[in-house]
């Protein structure tokens, strides 16, 4: 294969990758292109392994926009590769305007850059017609590039600002599923739960959605566990599956909303394989139904225990999410049950 052939096609398949990579994440509305999903998580897996290193919750904070800005400029540099090579496949394909000599593959790479970001400075100019073609297309594929990168990264600063919301809330029910049994108790119908709990199934049910729709999401990481949203997740779910399983009096009312409310966090599960994030292979410490006998309505029995484990599939998934999101099993129960 001669070098101006081997120019064409490599020039070639790097634009149509970088087109397809990015209207697959921005359009697709649940999955990301094969270029982004392994970008962000091979830079997300070395922050991590730093983040373990040294316990620094500010190192993983800052890398939400990092990562979001990676994730653009991996578009426009593979574009803008293949660009320069098939604009270098052929020796008169760019020229000096003035004197009409063969532009240098740096010159070339200057051309491509502000063809694509529709800047035409105009010291170097394509050759004949089907150049001129061509940096039309470059530059109406420059333009489609950006407007793509930003239109996507608007939702996602919504949704960011939604999942922080959303954790805030559940998290100023209670701060350990304990404290969340605790807190809405009642006289052991745990009503307050119940009608707290319609105040946020549309959120989870939303964020799940956005989650799936923009990857990206599982990357913005909050530096206090109140404001985690894997970590709050977690923390009502735990108070969930003991109250189903373990308060057997339960008006059918409240049973369903807490029911519902479970299915909606299987449900935004579900939308991790997105992210790469997998069930752990080890199971986390379930409760103790001692930690909650105290409370009204509760019944320390092992068929509620036996119960209980029948969730440990979802409870894999939940200590993935949270180890993936830089925190432990043990933000969930705070000092007391389930350290690791």
């Amino acid at each position: 294969m001669s070098q101006s052939l081997l120019f064409i096609v490599a020039g070639s398949a790097l634009v149509l990758l970088a087109i397809y990579d990015a209207a697959r994440t921005t359009l697709s509305a649940s999955s990301s292109g094969p270029v982004t999903n392994r970008l962000i998580s091979l830079i997300w897996r070395w922050l991590l392994w730093q983040h373990r290193r040294r316990r620094n919750h500010a190192l993983l904070a800052a890398a939400g926009p990092c990562i979001a800005g990676a994730l653009m400029l991996s578009w426009i540099v593979i574009a803008w590769t293949g660009w320069w090579l098939l604009f270098s496949s052929e020796p008169l394909a760019v020229v000096n305007a003035t004197s009409r000599v063969a532009a240098s593959l740096g010159e070339r790479a200057y051309f491509t850059g502000y063809t694509l970001t529709t800047l035409g400075y105009g010291d170097f100019v394509p050759a004949n017609a089907l150049w001129r073609f061509l940096s039309v297309v470059a530059a109406s594929n420059g333009l489609i590039l950006f407007t793509l990168a930003v239109t996507y990264i608007v939702p996602v600063v919504s949704a960011v600002t939604h999942k922080r919301q959303l954790a805030l809330t559940i998290s100023a029910i209670g701060r350990t599923p304990c404290r969340i049994a605790a807190a809405t108790a009642g006289d052991g119908d745990y009503r307050s739960l119940a009608n707290q709990l319609q105040q946020v199934q549309g959120d989870i049910a939303s964020l799940g959605q956005q989650h799936l729709a923009y990857p990206v999401l599982h990357y913005f990481h909050s530096r206090h566990a109140d404001h985690a949203l894997p970590v709050a997740l977690a923390r009502l779910y735990q108070a969930l599956v003991v109250l189903q399983h373990a308060c057997p009096a339960l008006p059918a009312t409240v049973r369903f909303q807490l029911a519902t409310t479970q299915a909606l966090i299987d449900g935004f599960l579900a939308t991790l394989d997105s992210a790469f994030i997998h069930p752990a292979s080890r199971s986390p410490r379930l409760p103790s139904l001692d930690d909650f006998a105290t409370l009204p309505g509760i019944t320390h029995d092992d068929e509620a225990w036996r119960r209980m484990h029948a969730t440990l599939g979802n409870q894999r998934l939940l200590l993935a999410y949270i180890e993936k999101d830089g925190w432990a099993w043990h933000d969930v129960w705070g000092d007391g049950l389930a350290r690791e």
